[in-house]
C-alpha cells in the first residue's frame, strides 16, 4: 500500500500498456501526441466532421421480441448520461476520445434498482492507467486511486491481437502525421524566416557598397510607394521566384491532407481537400449512405456494442442514421408509395418518416374514397376516370 502512495504522489499519467515499442502516444520520443497532431487542420476536420456526425444521430432503445427489434422507451443511460452533459455532447466526448487517445473511460455514479447503470461520467483519458493485476484482469488508476473494475466503462477503437487497450487512428499512422507536421514547419519556416531574397537587381557597371546601400534604399521606396520603377546605370531588376523543388511543396501538403484523411477513413473532399479522382455522387442522399457505410458505420457500431453490456435483458441501444440518408421530399413520397401499396408499412408508419401525426378518421375516409396511384412495383396507376357529366342541353335528348 505504501508503495501505490508513493506512485499516487508522483503521479504521471502514462500507460503502463505501450500500444508499440518504441513509439509513445504522448510524443515524448518525436512521435505527434494527439494534442500536438490536433495542430494539424487536416487533423482536427476529420476528428471534428467524425464526431459531429455522430453525436448528432439519435440514440434509441430497443428490444426483441421473438427475433424482432421493437423500439421502447430511453432509459435514463440514453436520456441524460451525465449531470453536465446532453446525450449529444456526451457522444461527441466520446468519440474525441476514442479518434484521439483510442480509449474511451467512463466512471459508473449511480445505478438503477436492478444496478445497471443510468449515469456514467467520462474521465480524461491521459488521467487513467491501466494495468494488468496477477490474474490478467485490468485495473484503473486515477490522481484519486485505483477504480473498482465494475465501476469503470471502457470501450476500445482500434485494437491489435493481445493488446489489452485501444489504438488511436494517430497512433496508428504516426509516421504520416510526424510527416505532416514536418512539413507544416517548413511552410512557416521557408515563408518566415528562410534567408532569401525577394529580387536582385543586376548592373553591369562596378558599384561599391555605398552605391549598392543607396540604390536599395531608394529602389524600396519606390516600390513601397507603388510609384513607377525607373532604373538607370545599366540595373536590371530581376524578380525571384519559387523554385521547382520549392514548388513541389505545395503538392507535398496537398499529399499531406489527403493522407490523414485515409488514415481516418474520411473522404478527402468532405474536409476541403482534393478527392484525387473523378468520382460524383448522383444526389445527396448517395453520398451520406457512402459517408455512413466506410467512415461513420464502424465507429457506430462500436458504440452500440460497448453499451449493450449496460442495458439488462435483450434490450440494446441503436443509432438513428437517417438523418444521414434523408432524402428528398419526392423520393420520401414515391418510397412511402411503395412501402404502403406493398404492405410494408402501414400509411401512419410512413407519415412518421416526415415527424407528420397518424392520419384522422376524416383522412382515413377520403383514402377509402381516393384510390393509390402507386403500384408495389413503383410504377404510377391510371387514375379512374370520373363520369362524365351530362352536356345535353335544354331541348335535346339526353
Amino acid at each position: 500500500m505504501s508503495l501505490f502512495r508513493r506512485e499516487q504522489r508522483q503521479w504521471a499519467p502514462e500507460p503502463i500498456i505501450s500500444p508499440f515499442p518504441g513509439v509513445s502516444p504522448i510524443g515524448s520520443n518525436g512521435t505527434p501526441s494527439a494534442d500536438s497532431a490536433m495542430r494539424s487542420s487536416a487533423v482536427w476536420a476529420c476528428v471534428r466532421l467524425l464526431a459531429d456526425t455522430v453525436s448528432m444521430m439519435p440514440l434509441h432503445a430497443y428490444t426483441l421480441r421473438e427475433g424482432v427489434r421493437v423500439p421502447i422507451a430511453d432509459p435514463p443511460l440514453l436520456l441524460r448520461p451525465s449531470d453536465d452533459a446532453t446525450m449529444p455532447d456526451w457522444i461527441y466526448m466520446v468519440m474525441v476520445s476514442a479518434l484521439l487517445r483510442g480509449n474511451v473511460y467512463g466512471r459508473v455514479v449511480r445505478r438503477d434498482a436492478q444496478q445497471y447503470p443510468v449515469q456514467i461520467e467520462l474521465m480524461n483519458p491521459d488521467d487513467v492507467q491501466v494495468r494488468v493485476d496477477a490474474s490478467g484482469a485490468l485495473t484503473y488508476a486515477t490522481r484519486g486511486g485505483t477504480i473498482p473494475r465494475e465501476d469503470v466503462w471502457h470501450m476500445k477503437a482500434y485494437r491489435m491481437p493481445g493488446l489489452r487497450v485501444g489504438l488511436s487512428p494517430i497512433q496508428y499512422a504516426a509516421a504520416s502525421i510526424n510527416m505532416d507536421a514536418a512539413i507544416n514547419a517548413f511552410a512557416l519556416g521557408y515563408f518566415l524566416d528562410a534567408p532569401h531574397p525577394s529580387s536582385v537587381l543586376e548592373s553591369d557597371q562596378s558599384i561599391n557598397q555605398e552605391q549598392a546601400r543607396t540604390i536599395k534604399e531608394r529602389l524600396i521606396a519606390s516600390v513601397n510607394g507603388r510609384e513607377p520603377l525607373i532604373l538607370g546605370a545599366g540595373l536590371k531588376f530581376n524578380p525571384l521566384s519559387v523554385s521547382p523543388e520549392e514548388s513541389q511543396f505545395l503538392a507535398t501538403q496537398k499529399f499531406g491532407i489527403a493522407s490523414i484523411a485515409r488514415i481516418f477513413g474520411v473522404p478527402p473532399e468532405m474536409i476541403a481537400a482534393e478527392a484525387g479522382n473523378s468520382m460524383t455522387y448522383a444526389n445527396v442522399e448517395q453520398r451520406g449512405i457512402d459517408f455512413l457505410t466506410y467512415s461513420v458505420q464502424a465507429w457506430l457500431t462500436r458504440i452500440e456494442a460497448s453499451l449493450a453490456p449496460l442495458m439488462p435483458g435483450q434490450k440494446h441501444a441503436r443509432f438513428d442514421t437517417s438523418v444521414l440518408t434523408r432524402t428528398d421530399i419526392e423520393t420520401r413520397i414515391k418510397a412511402g408509395a411503395i412501402a404502403i401499396a406493398s404492405k410494408q408499412q402501414t400509411p401512419d408508419e410512413v407519415r412518421a418518416w416526415s415527424d407528420l401525426p397518424p392520419l384522422t378518421d376524416e383522412q382515413k375516409k377520403w383514402l377509402e374514397i381516393v384510390p393509390l396511384t402507386v403500384s408495389p412495383t413503383g410504377l404510377p396507376k391510371a387514375l379512374p376516370v370520373a363520369p362524365a357529366a351530362d352536356t345535353a342541353t335544354e331541348g335535346e335528348p339526353a
